[in-house]
């Protein structure tokens, strides 16, 4: 199947509504038409400056009606888009910057502030630079050119003309691979349009939807709300301030949202933090889960305290696969709690032996995952590709197993299985048996180096008040339903876990707080 370029998905429902919200951030709201015209704008004022069919340009701000409009436009000016985390140490930033041999940035004055000089300074692929507005203190190498939406505004909003090939390079987005340095994912067109497809063919998106968006479009979760909500015309509701809950719960009432989309420790903050089961939201249809396995706890909490209208899709994905792999059918969740569901329209996922042979019901192996929507490869990095991609088969580290019905349940990352003396622990099954304790918010588990062990469990519990919890009284639970080798030896309560600016645990970080 042929699949239009991503940029296209804009055009036409801007050609079928251009009066319609595209998006509302706060109390802004902006149409299709509106997004279609400055997409142009800023496609037409890189091919000025020269970017080209498969330049790379970088892409840092955060969520809003400027990230939207400025991926468009660098798509439809025939670049790649390298989308950069705000939140990234400006380190960080240079060196994707300078790994993706980027020739154009495209920034929001708010997150480079007095920054950009030193953000820009040394890379020799980098020939332009275009920001909401100028800024009379930066001072830039002169081989770089600047711009501003000043100059952008004089631009056409015509769609310029410009051929782009399903298999061009559409995305390029940033994850740890097995080292845990960044690694480039290369995204085509087709592999975007193509999950897409898949995620609209059993995901009940219309136009006449309205979504939450507290994930960054520059994350693989967020870029898909982003694309499948173009794709039929919807509206996103943006709402940045997700370390106020409250706030968010608020713009749900307001906006009369239809759907949410979450990391599991979206909806545990949601469910222990604000009134988000006991408030009352006619207008909310369906919830979104993925980024990471939720604990059978919390989905059961979610299923007893919502509505029966509204639809819960617990899901599973990887970057390296656009985003979407499996999901559970809502009707079937109930049955299925603890499952990461069947492979969605368009993907063979399957539970492999190390041989290859596919697994039997029951049999721990790992998922590996075929699809148009599988990425190309790791960016100028052949080795790492090697290590998750062979004969097109996306090996995705997870292990997991079958039930009788076909469904697969994921044990554990195989980077997450701890080594407790002769034992293989997965950190999964501990995390799920102390969040099914009242009064745990989020949990996480890591093995930490032992002399004798190898490896020792370690606990980090987030209580919903500091004095609700005893570390003897979790411990106790886990007594009564894991085997001893698997006890967590410490307990650490902490008032919040660290996380991604996608919300998803960096237990990295977690093993730092073991070595104070």
């Amino acid at each position: 199947m042929n699949h239009r370029p991503i940029h296209d998905l804009l055009t036409e429902s801007a050609d079928r509504a251009a009066d319609a919200v595209a998006l509302t951030h706060g109390q802004t709201d902006v149409t299709y038409g509106e997004l279609e015209a400055r997409s142009n704008r800023l496609a037409h004022l890189l091919r000025d400056r020269g970017v080209r069919r498969g330049d790379r340009v970088a892409l840092l701000a955060e969520n809003g009606c400027d990230y939207v409009a400025n991926y468009f436009g660098i798509l439809k000016s025939g670049a790649c888009c390298v989308s950069l985390n705000s939140q990234n140490k400006l380190s960080t930033n240079r060196e994707l910057l300078t790994d993706s041999g980027a020739v154009g940035l495209v920034a929001r004055r708010a997150q480079i502030r007095s920054a950009l000089p030193d953000l820009v300074n040394g890379q020799s692929d980098l020939r332009l630079v275009h920001t909401d507005q100028n800024d009379p203190a930066w001072v830039l190498p002169p081989q770089i050119a600047f711009s501003d939406d000043n100059d952008a505004a004089q631009c056409p909003t015509q769609r310029p003309d410009i051929s782009v090939a399903e298999h061009d390079l559409c995305t390029i987005l940033y994850t740890s691979g097995s080292t845990g340095s960044p690694r480039g994912v290369t995204l085509t067109h087709r592999n975007l349009a193509a999950n897409t497809e898949q995620i609209l063919a059993y995901l009940p998106v219309t136009a006449e939807d309205s979504v939450l968006v507290v994930l960054p479009f520059h994350y693989s979760y967020g870029k898909s709300l982003l694309l499948t909500h173009v794709a039929v015309g919807g509206r996103l509701v943006i709402d940045n301030r997700f370390a106020y809950p409250q706030a968010v719960l608020k713009t749900m009432v307001e906006q009369r949202v239809t759907s949410l989309a979450g990391v599991p420790s979206t909806y545990a903050i949601l469910c222990a933090r604000t009134e988000f089961l006991r408030t009352d939201l006619p207008h909310l249809r369906c919830l979104t889960q993925a980024g990471g396995a939720m604990s059978p706890a919390l989905t059961r909490r979610l299923l007893a305290g919502l509505p029966d209208r509204v639809k819960l899709f617990v899901m599973y994905g990887q970057t390296e696969a656009s985003a979407r792999l499996a999901y559970v059918p809502s009707e079937q969740l109930p049955e299925k709690i603890g499952s990461i569901g069947i492979g969605i329209p368009g993907v063979e996922l399957t539970v492999r032996r190390p041989d290859g042979g596919e697994c039997d019901s029951g049999e721990v192996g790992e998922l590996v995952a075929r699809g148009a929507n599988i990425m190309r490869g790791y960016w100028n990095d052949p080795a790492e590709t090697a290590l998750v991609i062979e004969d097109g088969l996306l090996h995705t580290g997870d292990l997991g197993r079958y039930d009788d019905d076909g469904f697969i349940t994921i044990v554990d990352r195989a980077k997450n299985m701890i080594k407790a003396g002769a034992n293989r622990v997965g950190a999964k099954e501990i995390e799920d048996t102390i969040a099914e304790i009242e009064g745990v918010v989020e949990v996480s588990v890591i093995g930490v180096p032992d002399e004798l062990l190898g490896e020792a469990i370690e606990a980090f519990v987030v209580p919903v008040r500091p004095d609700s919890l005893t570390e003897k009284q979790i411990l106790a639970h886990c007594r009564d339903r894991l085997a001893l080798y698997k006890l967590p030896r410490v307990i650490r309560f902490v008032d919040a876990l660290p996380k991604s600016s996608a919300g998803k645990i960096v237990k990295a970080e977690l093993a730092k707080l073991t070595e104070r």
